[in-house]
C-alpha cells in the first residue's frame, strides 16, 4: 500500500490518540479495501520516528531490573566497590530486592515498625466492659 500525505497524517494521528497497531490495521484495511498488515503500519510509523516498541514488564507489572542493577545499588548503599558483591549475582532477584529495601529503610521508621504490637486490644477491654469472653 502506498501512503500519501493525507493517510500518513491520519495514520499518525490515530496512534498518537491511543489506537494500536492491530486496530489501525483492522480500520485501514476496511477503508481502503485491500489488506494493510501491521507490519506495514509499524515500518511506517518507524520511519517517521512515531512507532514507540511496547514497553516489556513482568508478571506483576513491574518493569524488570537485572540483578546487576541491584547489585550495583547495594555496593552504592553500602558504599563498596560493585566487584565486592560479585558473589551475590547467584542470589534471587527477591533477595536481592529485600536486601537493597532494608538498606533504604530509615532505621527510625524500622524500629518502630518493630515495636508495634502484633495484636491490638480496644481500650475497653483493660478498662472494664466486656471481653471477649464477655462481661468481668
Amino acid at each position: 500500500m502506498k501512503y500519501d500525505k493525507e493517510i500518513t497524517q491520519k495514520l499518525i494521528a490515530d496512534y498518537e490518540s491511543g489506537k494500536t497497531v492491530p486496530e489501525l490495521s483492522a480500520m485501514m484495511t476496511l477503508q481502503h479495501g485491500e489488506e494493510v498488515p501491521p507490519r506495514s503500519i509499524i515500518a511506517k510509523l518507524s520511519s517517521l520516528g512515531v512507532y514507540r516498541k511496547k514497553e516489556y514488564l513482568t508478571k506483576r507489572g513491574e518493569i524488570p531490573i537485572k540483578k546487576e542493577e541491584y547489585i550495583e545499588r547495594i555496593a552504592k548503599l553500602l558504599d563498596v566497590n560493585a566487584e565486592i558483591l560479585e558473589s551475590l549475582e547467584k542470589v534471587n532477584k527477591s533477595v536481592l530486592a529485600l536486601i537493597e529495601k532494608k538498606l533504604t529503610l530509615d532505621p527510625y521508621e524500622d524500629r518502630q515498625r518493630q515495636m508495634a504490637p502484633l495484636v491490638q486490644v480496644p481500650v475497653n477491654y483493660f478498662f472494664g466492659g466486656t471481653t471477649p469472653l464477655g462481661p468481668f
